[in-house]
This record gives C-alpha cells, structure tokens and sequence, in this order.
C-alpha cells in the first residue's frame, strides 16, 4: 500500500495542510495518510508552540471525519530533535511492505537539499510535491544531483491548496480576530476552550 507521510509542528493543524493531504490522496495513489507531529522539528527550534499533547488533541480532531487519514506519534515518542530520515527509516524497518511517500508543499521542495541526511530522505521515500495552480518552480534544487533534482521536480502536483499558514493562525488568535475558514470548527473550539498558546500568545508576544 502507498502510505503518505506529511510531518510537521502542526501549530496549529489548518485547513492547507488538511487540503494538501486530501489532493495527495488522489494525486499520487496513497491509500492514507499519515500526519506524524514533531517534537521539535530542525528549523524551529527555538520557537515557542503550544505542548504536544495540545498539538496532538487538535490533529486528532481535525482528522477525524477521513478515514483515510491517521496520525503517528513515532517523533513525539522518540523526543528529541524530529529528523525526517530517521523517521523515514523507522517507518521502513517497521513496515517493509509500505510504499512510502514523503509529502510537502512545493515551497518546502525548494529548501528539501537543504536538510538533514536530504540524499536519504529521497532514497527512503518518493517524494509528493504539490504546489497551488500557476506557482513557479525553480528550474533546479540546489542540494541534489542534476539527475534527482530534475526527478523530484517531474514528480510535482498540482493541489488546489488554500495559502493558510499556521503563523497567521497563531497571530489571528493573538489578535483575537475569527478563525473562519482557517481551521476546522472542532478545532477553532479547542483553541477557544483550551487557549494552547497561553496568556503571552493572547497577547500578541
């Protein structure tokens, strides 16, 4: 079975990210997805996100209507900074008839030669790209062989994914404007019972 793996912060889970796993499904013939949280992901390290049981209990809400989508919690369990290729290959070891596929917004695929064990995370796992209609790619991805970064650009999809981000989530909530459209409701409620980022997010800090 193709298994989609869509790591991230998840700070919150928003509505893009729901909208790349559900154009990946049918884009690149997954028969799931599996969103995996981060415990601390490589390039946010220093950054203050809500707990990750906050984290995990709006995932847990947003996926729940799909039964194509599951969550893994192999990064929060193992702790420690989240490397994509040791999950990659935990994921291998532990499920060997799994045809994994590593999934990401286009943007992402430009910064991929940039990150830990890159020539491994491609060797472990196809890589599924989607950009949103009319966004450029680059003509090369700096980090790879000529050969895999002409590759790993063929393979891109196009998602009808809306620009959501998880920053402007946080700084919406800070502000105490609406998360319409944004995030799913079930979710919004957790923010709005929950408050994961605490006092100092409210306050726009």
């Amino acid at each position: 079975m193709r298994i989609g793996i869509f790591g991230g912060t998840f700070d919150p889970v928003h509505n893009g990210h729901l909208a790349l796993a559900k154009a990946a499904l049918g884009a690149f013939g997954l028969g799931r997805v599996l969103f995996v949280p981060g415990h601390v992901t490589p390039f946010k390290q220093a950054a203050r996100t809500a707990s990750d049981a906050d984290r995990l209990a709006m995932l847990r809400l947003a996926v729940a209507d799909e039964p194509r989508f599951g969550i893994s919690t192999a990064e929060l369990d193992r702790g420690g900074v989240s490397y994509t290729a040791d999950t990659l290959e935990a994921f291998r070891k532990a499920h060997p008839d799994w045809e994994l596929w590593f999934l990401m917004g286009a943007d992402a695929l430009r910064t991929l030669g940039t990150w830990h064990r890159a020539g491994d995370i491609v060797r472990l796992a196809s890589i599924g790209a989607l950009r949103r209609p009319g966004a450029p790619l680059p003509d090369v991805l700096d980090g790879f062989p000529a050969d895999v970064s002409r590759r790993l650009l063929a393979g891109v999809a196009e998602g009808d994914c809306p620009d959501v981000s998880s920053t402007e989530v946080r700084r919406r909530i800070a502000a105490g404007e609406p998360l319409d459209g944004l995030v799913p409701p079930s979710v919004a409620a957790y923010i709005a019972r929950h408050a994961p980022w605490g006092p100092a997010a409210r306050a726009g800090v």
